[in-house]
């Protein structure tokens, strides 16, 4: 097959799609209802990338099939992501790409941790907190925090420490080994 006609079906296959993700979502395309959820982006629809059209109507969906309390705490999440400082949300964004570039059973284990630390009464969460801010500050590493938490905290369960096997040959002790100008000569 010669390149042009390589060329010409490759435009007729792929073309449509390329057209369609650039072209987006028009605003008279959503459901009058997307359209109430998403009213206050609808001056600057036309001017919103494709895929960032495509994630709101696809948010707005979502919202739809929310329970009134679910509604209520995903507000209430919201306004407090709004008053963060830009360096906190990028610090919340930093851990979240760390948590996903996690191995999935590492992923598992911390929100095992996180379970435990949830159910806990409030004091002693909050003294936890205060306890590994005051770490932080002192410039203690994670993981003498953590060993530190461990000893404290039974409820989190604690590593048993590494114990080193003796070799299985036995190594002769002191009053077993002979002085060489004692030890009889071989032979006699």
């Amino acid at each position: 097959m010669n390149l042009k006609l390589k060329s010409l079906l490759f435009l007729i296959c792929f073309l449509p799609v390329v057209a369609i993700a650039q072209d987006g979502i028009a605003w008279d395309d959503l459901s009058s209802e997307l359209q109430g959820i998403l009213g206050p982006m609808q001056p600057q629809w036309d001017a919103l990338p494709p895929i960032r059209q495509q994630r709101l109507s696809n948010g707005a969906r979502r919202w739809q099939s929310l329970t009134p309390e679910q509604r209520g705490e995903a507000q209430q999440q919201f306004r407090a992501w709004v008053q963060r400082s830009p360096e906190q949300r990028q610090n919340i964004r930093n851990r979240f790409n760390r948590f996903q570039d996690m191995p999935p059973e590492r992923q598992r284990a911390v929100r095992n941790r996180f379970e435990r630390f949830r159910d806990l009464p409030p004091d002693r969460q909050e003294e936890l907190r205060r306890r590994f801010d005051e770490n932080r500050a002192a410039g203690q590493t994670r993981e003498q925090t953590r060993e530190q938490f461990r000893t404290q905290n039974p409820t989190q369960p604690r590593r048993s420490p590494t114990i080193q096997r003796a070799p299985d040959r036995q190594t002769p002790t002191r009053p077993q080994q002979q002085n060489r100008a004692t030890r009889p000569a071989p032979g006699r």
